[in-house]
């Protein structure tokens, strides 16, 4: 890795398509920080910190790649030429007789040997090759002092660490100034958090102090090229459109960065400001992004967890699979049991609703009902909506309901159907972290008892830190005191590890293909339980993707599971999943009644990590 003391000196600039090439050919409120702390540091649904799980499975060796994969640069220009036989000796001045002018080459044989000939002269002393960067497999990549050579990964306790890759040569020339918030020496990056926080950077517990003991993690363990990453910190002003537009336009304007990020807690809007700065060429990785985003903004909108069109994948999929064609058998109303399925939907404004009917016609069945709702919407406004739509489904005779449903709007549409003693099924969907047992606890249990489905969040450990909580110690010699400290490790892992594949020239294309080429990780991806599988790009969806979270896990909610944690703190109420917490993929759900609301054939809660979500362990 880099010494950020030393600047790097000038050396030949090599272009992105040669450096990438070759590894590309290889196989809402401060309720979303905590759903990005779970799912991102370990993927779980628990939300005490002591029984937090591991975001962890067995590091998967990375093939060393194949010598003949370098562009044909590497070795053209290089190689040394044929050497040609010794030319004839020169004829004697005698006249020839007809034998011997027979065997005397003709002017067309003698030329057709001059470039033989040429050859034949010593040859220069072929120039080294230039290295490939990032050189994922390669016999120096796995020489870096930051490589396990056994795993082929960063030398981190990570089941998911990046692969590794060669180490930048000392004073090498890494372009500078690649793209704006890039330099020879930094990458900037900001931060939007609450406003007032900038004043406390260095308080511990602050938000902008967990930021910068999270990087410091990446700086350190990660190859940024010759580069570091710097922090810059803004306090949002406000939630309104222009208040956002006004933080966007102070960002560009202050700090020109690469990469943007909004770390706001206290219920300040976000959606415009990421927008504004994605707009205006800036990198923004979320905590949620919609399919649409990601499509119309490509390459600037990145989120660790699924969009919209991936989760409704999932749920018609399941649905069509799993639930349509059976008889209503787990309605909290008794008149519904043993009737026909009316499926309905209700829905965030984010949804598309042509798309889901679109999978639910593919998937043999068809929504008789759907309503929306603005997730951006005042309290006030939710409350009278849900109560709309309570009365509206239960008009249509809706007996199992699609929640597509933010984590706060779940609990406000439970409470409204109670009020409207409308008792369906719900079908999780686990959109915006409503899967997560935290947020569970506080939904309408006479509802909610009644709710099972598809989630990307997967079994939790208890009494372990989460695996992103374990890197925080294994790095500071100390357990994170802070949520930040948390939610800001677990939302830079991705865009550090894309950095890290990028090689020296750094651009937002670079960039892309740096996340393209991160390895498909956890969950499904290696028979994993305790953290959702992740990968980006093209080819595994019918888009490009630029959001993980790409499993999910059948679970049902169980509101009388009660344990106790490690520090006598009494949790009543867990997500329970189904055969011991097995991971779908878009397209391999099987076709067979949902195995829910049967205790002795679910789990709530591990108590030591499955063997492929075990984490390597290292000394520091």
């Amino acid at each position: 890795m880099t010494d950020p003391a030393n600047t790097p000196e000038p050396a030949p600039e090599q272009s992105l398509l040669r450096r990438l090439r070759w590894y590309l050919a290889i196989a809402v409120v401060a309720a979303v920080v905590v759903i990005v702390l779970i799912v991102s540091g370990g993927g779980s649904d628990d939300d005490d910190g002591d029984d937090a799980p591991g975001d962890t499975a067995p590091p998967a060796t990375v093939e060393p790649a194949d010598d003949s994969a370098t562009d044909d640069d590497a070795t053209g220009d290089d190689a040394t030429g044929d050497t040609a036989s010794p030319a004839a000796e020169e004829p004697a001045d005698e006249p020839m007789d007809d034998a011997a002018e027979a065997t005397e080459p003709a002017d067309e044989a003698a030329a057709a040997t001059d470039d033989d000939t040429a050859a034949a002269e010593p040859a220069e002393p072929a120039e080294p090759a230039e290295p490939e960067f990032p050189g994922i497999g390669s016999e120096a990549a796995l020489a870096n002092p930051h490589c396990d050579p056994e795993t082929g990964q960063i030398r981190v306790p990570l089941v998911d660490a990046p692969p590794c890759v060669l180490e930048w040569p000392e004073g090498a020339d890494n372009g500078g100034n690649t793209a704006p918030g890039v330099t020879a020496t930094e990458i900037v990056m900001v931060v939007r958090v609450d406003a007032g926080q900038t004043e406390l950077v260095s308080d511990v517990g602050s938000i902008p102090r967990g930021w910068l003991d999270g990087v410091d993690i990446f700086n350190q363990n990660y190859e940024f090229w010759g580069r570091q990453v710097r922090l810059e910190f803004i306090d949002a002003s406000g939630s309104t459109e222009v208040a956002q537009r006004a933080d966007a336009t102070q960002a560009v304007n202050d700090f020109q960065p690469f990469l943007a990020f909004d770390a706001t807690t206290s219920g300040e809007g976000k959606a415009i400001f990421e927008a504004e700065m994605a707009a205006r060429g800036v990198i923004v990785w979320s905590t949620g992004v919609s399919w649409q985003e990601t499509q119309d903004q490509a390459g600037f909108r990145w989120a660790a967890t699924a969009d919209d069109r991936v989760t409704m994948l999932h749920v018609a999929e399941y649905i069509g699979k799993r639930v349509a064609d059976y008889p209503v058998q787990w309605a909290g109303d008794g008149d519904m049991i043993g009737e026909p399925r009316q499926i309905g939907m209700i829905y965030t404004d984010r949804w598309s609703r042509e798309f889901m009917e679109d999978q639910a016609a593919q998937n043999g069945f068809e929504l008789v009902e759907a309503v929306s709702y603005d997730e951006g919407a005042e309290n006030t406004q939710r409350q009278e909506r849900a109560r709309v739509i309570a009365a509206r489904m239960k008009d249509a005779g809706v007996t199992t309901v699609i929640a597509g449903t933010d984590n706060i709007f779940t609990r406000t549409m439970t409470e409204a159907a109670t009020e409207q003693q409308w008792f369906p099924e719900w079908i999780i969907t686990g959109y915006s972290g409503h899967d997560t047992a935290f947020f569970a606890r506080g939904y309408d249990q006479q509802q909610w008892a009644h709710a099972f489905g598809p989630g990307p969040l997967g079994l939790a450990v208890a009494d372990r830190p989460s695996a992103l909580g374990f890197l925080f110690e294994w790095h500071h010699g100390r357990e994170p005191v802070s949520l930040s400290e948390r939610f800001s490790i677990s939302t830079l892992k991705w865009p550090m590890a894309c950095l890290h594949l990028a090689g020296p020239d750094l651009t937002p294309e670079s960039f892309s293909q740096g996340c393209f080429a991160l390895p498909p990780s956890l969950g499904s991806y290696c028979d994993c339980v305790t953290g959702p599988g992740a990968a980006f790009g093209p080819g595994r969806l019918p888009w490009t993707d630029y959001t993980g979270f790409d499993d999910m896990a059948e679970k049902w909610w169980d509101p009388e599971f009660e344990r106790t944690t490690a520090t006598g703190r009494v949790i009543v109420g867990e997500y329970m999943k189904v055969d011991d917490g097995r991971r779908y993929a878009a397209g391999e759900w099987t076709a067979e009644q949902p195995k829910v609301f049967d205790p002795d054939a679910a789990v709530g809660i591990l108590y030591e990590l499955p063997p492929n979500d075990t984490p390597p362990s290292y000394e520091r």
